[in-house]
């Protein structure tokens, strides 16, 4: 995950996310995050990322998203 602008102290920060994909064992979550200054209406992104996630069975292997 890169930082795109800074984030400030005293910035409200919007976090947006999204299910991209969801396989047998695995899915995938885009994200994004967006700051607006305390006294301002305009909003900048200020990073994104699409992150994987396995589901894994108590022995580290993968396992069906429903069981």
């Amino acid at each position: 995950m890169q930082f795109l602008q800074p984030m400030k102290v005293g910035c409200e920060v919007s976090v947006y996310t999204d299910i991209e994909k969801v396989g047998r064992s695995s899915m995938v979550i885009a994200l994004e995050a967006w700051r607006r200054e305390r006294h301002s209406e305009a909003a900048a992104k200020v990073t994104q990322a699409k992150f994987t996630f396995v589901a894994i069975d108590d022995d580290g292997r993968p396992r069906p998203i429903n069981a």
